[in-house]
């Protein structure tokens, strides 16, 4: 019997799917309800999932899958998968932690580079016949960079961010002090980060354990002339204690690709700004990062169909498989 492949929420790949997955029958759709998908579901094999468009694979959606052995993840999260769910019925979970890791660090550089530099203002003022601005930038050169999250991303920023000769503060308890250093780093606590910083940059994945990570207390830690930059998930921080923070110019900037609901809601206070610069959850948007992904999803997608798992975020269930 032939192998079916749920693809949800990469209808405009669909062509790319095919060319790349030809071990099973593809079934793709746009309509990501748990509703659709707890009916198209039934009699797949895999679910191909894009997480990008923020819908949840739910309970109800994984045990709807009488044959579901897997979920693949097209890009590094996976938070919205029900992973408890998963684990339950013995379906291994994947992600793609590696095709991206580049040009989300370029990302992040560019978001610092345009708050240090003002460069939104600049260009508005500029097409509008200005001049000059009245607003100074800084230079990076000897100031202070903290990295919240040292793993795949946050080592690459490092790497980038050294070329500008800043000093750098690293705040993560799972990487020791030796792996820092060899970076360049300083390993330090979460406080010392936020108080000595002249930018923070977050890196790190989304979990109970940091959700709100960056709070009215944390905020308040920081320096006033600091700049605060996230490309990782929004719910990392709280939006309306950075909202009133960034309004009261009790911090100086911040630079977000993420938010806590995208598509970002156009009621967001923090659109109507002038000391932010927003881009629409677009790091991991370049050709390179983009061809290189699919390429690295197809390959892992297919050994999947073929009971061959890679980049497993629930291994017990592979545990389970093997009674």
């Amino acid at each position: 019997m032939e192998k079916k492949l749920l693809v949800t929420g990469m209808d405009f790949l669909l062509d790319w799917v095919k060319q790349h997955i030809k071990s099973a029958e593809i079934v793709c759709t746009g309509d990501v309800s748990e509703e659709n998908l707890s009916q198209m579901v039934k009699d797949t094999d895999g679910i191909f999932y894009m997480q990008a468009k923020s819908y949840p694979i739910t309970r109800k959606i994984i045990e709807s899958g009488e044959k579901l052995r897997f979920i693949q993840s097209a890009g590094v999260g996976y938070e919205r998968i029900d992973l408890k769910a998963a684990t339950d019925n013995s379906v291994v979970v994947m992600n793609m932690p590696v095709g991206t890791t580049i040009s989300v660090a370029e990302h992040t550089v560019a978001l610092i580079l345009g708050c240090t530099k003002n460069l939104v203002k600049a260009h508005e003022n500029t097409v509008k016949g200005g001049w000059r601005i009245m607003a100074l930038g800084v230079e990076l050169w000897n100031k202070t960079l903290g990295i919240i999250g040292f793993g795949r991303i946050g080592k690459e920023v490092v790497k980038r961010m050294k070329g500008f000769e800043m000093k750098i503060l690293i705040y993560d308890p799972y990487v020791g002090e030796e792996e820092i250093k060899k970076f360049g780093g300083k390993k330090v606590d979460l406080k010392t980060l936020l108080k000595d910083s002249d930018i923070v940059s977050i890196h790190s994945p989304l979990t109970k354990e940091t959700e709100n990570l960056i709070g009215e207390k944390e905020l308040g830690l920081m320096k006033p002339t600091a700049i605060l930059v996230n490309t990782a998930r929004g719910e990392l921080i709280d939006e309306e204690a950075l909202y009133k923070a960034l309004k009261e110019r009790r911090i100086n900037y911040a630079g977000l690709d993420v938010f806590r609901q995208e598509p970002v809601n156009t009621d967001n206070p923090l659109l109507n700004l002038d000391n932010v610069v927003l881009t629409p959850h677009m790091a991991v948007q370049t050709l390179d990062a983009v061809m290189r992904s699919m390429n690295q999803n197809g390959i892992q997608v297919e050994k999947a169909l073929n009971g061959i798992y890679e980049n497993v975020v629930n291994p017990e269930v592979l545990e389970k498989l093997k009674k």
